[in-house]
């Protein structure tokens, strides 16, 4: 029976609730990831689901099983001493509502528990990933690390002490109920001996004596369901989480040749990662021309990458529009909208699988497509020494390739997709110069009817753009050619070139 009732029931309900959890997790915004912790993540995905999966039909199919067991055995010792209804009943109805007043706080004392093991779990698998920086700061940053594991500990094993210590309250009341129940059947043996058989009297004494072991396993499973049944409703937490936005929308089938031109138009736009949290952008306006190449630049926190973050709608705008060819992303499906964007990050992710399965994981390019692009990224010769060549391993972080590699697998993605608008967010900040050069080269040659919005880190990297975009504290301040702007000997983007010691007749 309970190994029907896990297949049955829990294994398929498990199914279900981690397919819509991870449904609603994918369509989560970044708002959801910027302030929930992995480890938090990892617990509902693990625990909770184990507890799904297997805590919750044992313990349902355990506690059918006690019961039936606990109310055939009282039934029948009073179907065989009628007068001990007179003490089992009002004992059981005590037990009822002790067990009542005991559920309470016992839902929450566990969800308390569910609380306090997530930070836990967050910080060690943080402390695994940085275990290299933490040591690399010395003792007292490990003594600080320490520190904070201890304290995080301390309140979850607090949590479980309280768990336990209620359960162990509530099991010695039960205990002193049972043990109630055995005196009063006992005595009743006694004082009715006479009007007994003794094959009679054998069976009260037989249910009467596992009439506690019955409670006490009723009070057991009790506690584990409750336990337990904290998961679905953490679960369902999940999967009501508010999606980011639609993924597919009328104007989508309407607008097939979207974006045909690239032109790219911020209308009075001011972002923010979170409602409470202060403005990123302020009133933000500018337009890019189709295959324009732009540059971004600015000190640090002054809005570069929120920039982009804004176009890719990983959060919808405070207030104003952006519009590619005259529509408004808010108007177009997720789906639609960063499939024509694409974006070569500074820190490019590689999932783990085949070198043909990153570049292409919708199967929509045959080989020769593939070692064409590899060809102009001047990757082709390192994958094809591989004796695997395009299924070819790729480690987890991509870590069986250098930094500028992963940049240049990115590009060829890019050039595979033929993108109307491209945005390099850094893209040059952890790679060699040679690399960068390449980069470069790539971008004017086979992006050139393209439009291209590039972060700068390296200021070398945009001085022949068409035009720079300076942002300060939000605000857009400067928007010129790089000429104009460096002649014009004030304002911040001529501060950038001559802190960094270009040769501004050689660059511009």
């Amino acid at each position: 029976m309970q190994i029907a009732s896990v297949l049955m029931y829990g294994l398929r309900g498990a199914k279900k609730l981690f397919s819509e959890m991870l449904h609603s997790l994918l369509e989560a915004p970044m708002l959801f990831f910027d302030t929930n912790p992995i480890g938090r993540v990892l617990n509902r995905f693990g625990d909770d689901i184990l507890q799904v999966d297997m805590a919750i039909p044992f313990s349902a199919t355990s506690m059918l099983i006690h019961t039936a067991s606990a109310i055939a055995k009282l039934v029948t010792t009073i179907a065989i001493t009628q007068w001990m209804g007179l003490i089992v009943l009002p004992l059981m109805a005590v037990y009822t509502l002790l067990g009542l007043y005991f559920l309470a706080p016992l839902r929450e004392v566990n969800r308390i528990q569910k609380t306090t093991r997530s930070p836990l779990l967050s910080l060690v698998s943080e402390g695994i990933d940085g275990s290299t920086t933490i040591r690399a700061f010395g003792a007292k940053y490990i003594r600080r690390f320490n520190l904070l594991h201890d304290n995080l500990l301390e309140d979850f094993v607090a949590a479980n002490l309280v768990g336990v210590t209620a359960n162990q309250w509530f099991a010695l009341r039960v205990e002193l109920i049972s043990c109630s129940i055995v005196f009063a059947l006992l005595m009743g043996v006694v004082v009715m001996h006479d009007a007994i058989s003794a094959g009679l009297i054998a069976l009260v004494i037989t249910y009467g004596l596992s009439i506690p072991a019955n409670l006490a396993g009723l009070v057991n499973i009790w506690a584990r369901m409750e336990t337990a049944l904290i998961a679905p409703e953490r679960l369902h937490e999940y999967i009501r989480l508010t999606k980011e936005g639609e993924r597919h929308t009328p104007l989508d089938e309407a607008s097939t040749s979207w974006p045909s031109q690239g032109q790219v138009q911020f209308d009075n736009v001011s972002y923010r990662y979170k409602p409470t949290d202060p403005l990123v952008l302020k009133d933000v306006s500018f337009t890019v021309n189709g295959g324009e190449k732009v540059g971004i630049v600015g000190r640090t926190g002054a809005g570069k990458s929120s920039l982009m973050m804004s176009l890719f709608r990983m959060n919808d705008v405070a207030a104003g529009h952006i519009r590619i060819d005259g529509i408004d992303i808010a108007d177009v499906g997720l789906h639609n909208l960063r499939s024509h964007l694409a974006i070569i990050p500074q820190n490019p992710v590689l999932f783990k699988g085949t070198l043909r399965n990153y570049l292409d994981p919708f199967d929509e390019y045959d080989d020769d497509q593939l070692w064409l692009a590899l060809q102009k990224v001047q990757l082709d010769g390192r994958i094809g020494a591989d004796s695997d060549k395009l299924l070819g391993p790729v480690e987890e972080n991509g870590e069986n390739f250098s930094v500028g590699e992963r940049q240049m697998l990115c590009m060829a993605r890019a050039l595979l997709r033929q993108a109307k608008i491209v945005i390099l967010d850094e893209a040059t900040a952890a790679i060699d110069h040679d690399t960068d050069q390449l980069l470069q080269q790539v971008v004017r040659s086979e992006f050139a009817s393209s439009t291209v919005l590039t972060i700068a880190h390296r200021l070398d990297t945009v001085l022949d753009c068409d035009r720079i975009l300076v942002f300060d504290q939000g605000q857009l301040v400067q928007n010129d050619t790089p000429a104009a702007l460096v002649h014009a000997g004030t304002g911040i983007f001529f501060e950038l070139v001559t802190e960094g010691g270009y040769s501004l007749d050689k660059q511009l």
